[in-house]
């Protein structure tokens, strides 16, 4: 179940992608407590987008000490579940952005180039 050839280096630069993930959200979540009339539902997109991309990472990290080859279903649900909060979180990030950019030109009075 667990790997003999572990690689610490990998394991250390792993789990500081999802510490790195986690600072990131918690910053976003301080943000919209802080500032509740910028924040709302297109925020919480983007912070689902993220938590997506944490599990992601996560999958990916203990990866690094866990054998999920040695059963063909351990593997492949290792890699669905890591590849769809990578690309589903990435594709909700971007979405939220998005809509977040477009409530904040009108919350600022400000028009795009496109109108």
């Amino acid at each position: 179940m667990f790997l003999d050839d572990i690689s610490l280096a990998d394991i250390l630069l792993e789990g500081l992608k999802v510490l790195g993930m986690i600072f990131l959200i918690w910053t976003l979540l301080d943000v919209a407590d802080q500032y509740p009339s910028l924040a709302g539902r297109r925020w919480n997109i983007i912070i689902y987008g993220f938590v997506l991309m944490l599990i992601g990472f996560a999958i990916d990290w203990t990866d690094e000490f866990i054998n999920y080859e040695a059963s063909p279903l351990l593997n492949n649900l290792e890699v669905f579940v890591e590849e769809i909060g990578l690309i589903g979180g990435l594709f909700l990030v971007t979405l939220g952005f998005k809509s977040w950019f477009k409530f904040m030109s009108r919350f600022l009075g400000i028009t795009s180039r496109k109108s």
